[in-house]
């Protein structure tokens, strides 16, 4: 078996998981100790009351929690100002970014966002101008599930200067995807759910390995497949090492502080 000396991961979630069970590494010592368990060094992390409850009061959670902890970076879960929840969009990014979190997160699902560009632009161009590297979290649990493929391409062609990372993106996908990911340089794949067959190595060698972020979902799923994947992926050692930590954390040092 490769050993892989560096994996951070960029779908980690700390507290509150919707679906659970009993040992489930809801705090940071239990979420530590399964990251230790599975060989992985770092982790972007995002707080389970800010996805599934209220976003600013779980993206404080996060920065009080992580303080300290190197190997957990925070990412806040983002959404539109409109209805007063959190700040003014340029206004929330300079406040994300104060803080230590270099990542943002757009719940779709539970947040009931439409993602039609008169509800979600002046969000999206808060993000592009700081460079905050943007999650898209649709909740996926299948490989069959709508995308919001309309969404997406028109984002990525808006605002070219933002990373949009598609977390979760599942091996079914290739026709409309591999046409985006083409014609959009900043357009990413997060490696959870990725797992067709070499897959990983075919994204690789085509638009290379910074276009790939590896990732787990833990603990709400596990986290053996994608580095399994990732273990065994057919590409050079240069491309494994930035896909399992090297393109995200390019893409985090990018933001403009």
């Amino acid at each position: 078996m490769r050993e892989i000396p560096h994996l951070f991961d960029a779908n980690a979630l700390l507290g509150p998981i919707f679906l659970r069970h009993d040992d489930t590494p809801d705090d940071v010592p239990r979420l530590l100790a399964a990251l230790d368990e599975n060989g992985i060094s770092r982790a972007l992390v995002t707080h389970g009351r800010a996805k599934w409850q209220h976003p600013a009061i779980g993206n404080r959670l996060v920065i009080e929690q992580t303080k300290g902890i190197d190997r957990l970076v925070p990412c806040w879960v983002v959404l539109p100002s409109i209805t007063g929840e959190v700040p003014p969009e340029r206004e929330l990014v300079a406040q994300l970014l104060e803080s230590g979190a270099r990542a943002a997160r757009l719940c779709t699902g539970m947040n009931r966002l439409t993602l039609e560009p008169f509800e979600i632009d002046t969000l999206l161009e808060a993000l592009a101008e700081r460079r905050v590297p943007l999650f898209l979290d649709t909740n996926n649990r299948h490989w069959s599930e709508d995308r919001p493929w309309a969404f997406i391409e028109w984002a990525v062609r808006t605002f070219p200067t933002l990373p949009l990372v598609l977390l979760r993106e599942p091996p079914a996908n290739y026709r409309t995807l591999f046409t985006l990911m083409e014609r959009h340089s900043n357009l990413y794949i997060e490696t959870s759910y990725f797992q067709g067959h070499d897959a990983i190595a075919h994204v690789a060698g085509r638009w290379g390995a910074d276009r790939l972020v590896f990732g787990t979902g833990i603990p709400e799923w596990d986290p053996g497949m994608a580095i399994t994947g990732l273990t065994y992926a057919s590409f050079s050692v240069e491309d494994r090492d930035a896909v399992a930590g090297g393109s995200l954390q390019r893409l985090l040092d990018n933001c403009v502080v």
